[in-house]
């Protein structure tokens, strides 16, 4: 998937020369249809076998990629075909993310913030290799970079395979005979620091997240004239900073007040994009990325471990579904606002309202959110050794 993410990007700006709104608007119109698929996710990952489920959810996986070789080597690559190619990938990817994540807390063998912790850390190592193939693709050809993506997807079958069977938890009988989608929905409601935890964070990825996956690409060509290889190499860069940020934190866990570090964080971000905004050297803009990878790696842990160890056991997938379901929403909103916002000053414009956001979300979480005062129970987990996971 982060092959996928960088496949997409490059696919419109690189190959096609797609404008920054039309790029924009092609990630929002990739993006809308999984918002209720992935709500769907959630109830099938907490209703069906885990490891069958996910099994069948890989194979589905590895056929966007070879449609889409198909569709190239014919001639016939154009906008549409690439949208609908996102659209393929994110609707699979949004059935099977809360069933694969829900997963984690009932196979860890250790507290909930380093398991979480510990598998973003490998998955992101992973993802280094995904980017630096997508890098390669002016010399490797697309065809061969989108029959590797299959490839990987179809691998992951193997890793399915040694999972042990994880059937459902057993439901009331209303939930057994009829599927809720709001179900998910009412259980981030009814929990205070679960729903002002995904709330500030919707409103990070508003503008955060969402100035690095729309204004970055358009910085990289546009402000410093790079190529595939380069904007590769500046995503290698940032996720090296995430990828940091989480060993870092596997030291210290498990942390007290992780909702304390993730509204400090806030405050340092607007520093980050206040650097970036005045378009430094490129050996700066090389360290201030690494920067802003050490601060998104750590308050996403942050998020994920937060909700994951406060989630409810009978709704967990669901709960975790409407976590992703916001940085879903946030991220076409965020595309064609930013988008727009490029196309008619500058990429760096993007960055400018993500340090305004940053300020509110520090201060709304201080005041109002509970997260100041909220003191993790995996603390408590990890110093008794009897702790044992769920299944």
């Amino acid at each position: 998937m982060s092959l996928q993410g960088f496949l997409f990007t490059w696919l419109l700006v690189g190959i096609l020369d797609r404008p920054a709104d039309e790029a924009g608007f092609a990630r929002s119109l990739a993006e809308f249809p999984p918002l209720l698929v992935l709500l769907l996710g959630g109830v099938l990952g907490d209703r069906f076998n885990g490891r069958s489920y996910l099994g069948v959810m890989h194979v589905l996986m590895a056929l966007p990629p070879l449609v889409l070789m198909f569709v190239y080597t014919q001639g016939w690559m154009g906008y549409w075909w690439v949208v609908l190619f996102g659209v393929a990938m994110a609707s699979i990817q949004a059935l099977s993310d809360p069933a694969r994540q829900s997963m984690l807390s009932r196979v860890a063998r250790m507290d909930l913030q380093r398991a979480v912790t510990l598998m973003m850390v490998i998955t992101s190592l992973v993802g280094l290799g995904g980017v630096y193939l997508g890098g390669r693709l002016e010399v490797l050809g697309l065809p061969i970079v989108l029959a590797g993506q299959a490839g990987f997807f179809l691998a992951g079958l193997f890793a399915v395979y040694l999972l042990p069977s994880l059937p459902q938890h057993q439901p009331d009988r209303a939930t057994r005979s009829r599927p809720n989608l709001a179900a998910g929905f009412k259980a981030v409601w009814g929990a205070a620091l679960i729903r002002n935890m995904i709330g500030l964070n919707f409103l990070s990825s508003l503008f955060n997240a969402g100035a690095y996956i729309i204004a970055i690409p358009y910085i990289a060509t546009e402000v410093y004239q790079g190529d595939a290889g380069f904007l590769a190499t500046v995503i290698i860069v940032f996720t090296t900073g995430s990828i940091a940020s989480n060993v870092l934190l596997l030291v210290f866990m498990p942390l007290k007040h992780p909702g304390r570090l993730f509204l400090v964080l806030q405050l340092s971000r607007m520093l980050i994009l206040g650097i970036l905004l005045l378009q430094p050297s490129l050996w700066l803009f090389y360290v201030v990325m690494v920067a802003w990878g050490l601060n998104m790696g750590v308050t996403t842990t942050l998020v994920r471990t937060t909700v994951q160890e406060l989630a409810t056991e009978a709704y967990r997938a669901q709960i975790l579904s409407v976590l992703l379901l916001s940085f879903v929403v946030s991220s076409p909103i965020s595309s064609v606002l930013l988008g727009l916002l490029i196309a008619e000053t500058s990429p760096l414009a993007a960055l400018v309202p993500g340090i305004g956001i940053s300020l509110v979300i520090f201060l709304i979480g201080v005041a109002r959110s509970g997260l100041w005062t909220y003191r993790s129970p995996s603390v408590h987990l990890a110093q008794d050794p009897a702790h044992q996971p769920t299944s």
